[in-house]
């Protein structure tokens, strides 16, 4: 055989064009939002800098979690957007005003969103803190009343969810925190020498849950 019939025989797939519809399995949502995602503020980026032209791109996650790029800033291109006005030459284009026009006022509403959004994850968040201090307390609580060898900060993550596990972890950090206060207070009444450096306090084992841990330390 000769190799023009090993080309002529030779079947590849070669590159495939992937359809385009929605994806319903949760972890390939998240794998291609964050390479598209990247793809998207990587041409944005390229963009700015081959033609340099300001750039903005503002993206939401599945999850509603806020993604942005801009060159110069965000900020400084959408104020130009809404302004109407273009200061990058010294014959500017002036463009209607904000409210004038229905794409600028459409902007304006957006970012009216954008806050009302920042605003309710703040909110959830210290809902959410507040939830795992009730539930610290109350374990703390069964745990002194039963005579129990457990803690709270024993307790199992297995079930807890993302958000879960980062307030589980803050709570750990802010329980370290005044531990180590509470050390270093009673030494200096002692008279005693300084506790040794905060990075060398160690957490549970179970509390172990590879948000920036090294070798078990924070």
């Amino acid at each position: 055989m000769d190799v023009g019939d090993k080309i002529k025989t030779k079947r590849t797939l070669g590159r495939q064009k992937i359809e385009i519809k929605k994806l319903e399995k949760k972890s390939n949502k998240q794998v291609t939002f964050s390479k598209r995602r990247s793809g998207i503020f990587k041409k944005a980026g390229e963009l700015s800098i081959l033609c340099g032209s300001d750039v903005a791109a503002i993206v939401f996650s599945p999850n509603g979690k806020l993604f942005c790029f801009g060159h110069p800033s965000v900020d400084d291109v959408i104020h130009r957007y809404l302004s109407g006005t273009s200061t990058t030459t010294s014959d500017a284009t002036t463009y209607p005003e904000s409210g004038t026009n229905g794409a600028a006022t459409g902007e304006f509403n957006f970012m009216t969103y954008v806050e009302g959004v920042k605003e309710l994850e703040a909110e959830k968040k210290r809902v959410a803190e507040a939830r795992l201090a009730s539930a610290s307390t109350r374990k703390e609580g069964e745990f002194r009343g039963s005579g129990g060898d457990g803690a709270w900060w024993d307790e199992s993550v297995e079930g807890m969810e993302l958000e879960e596990l980062e307030h589980y972890l803050e709570a750990l950090q802010e329980l370290r925190r005044k531990s180590s206060n509470k050390v270093q207070d009673l030494m200096v009444r002692k008279g005693g020498s300084p506790p040794p450096p905060l990075e060398t306090f160690r957490v549970p084992s179970s509390a172990r849950l590879g948000f920036g841990f090294e070798n078990g330390h924070f």
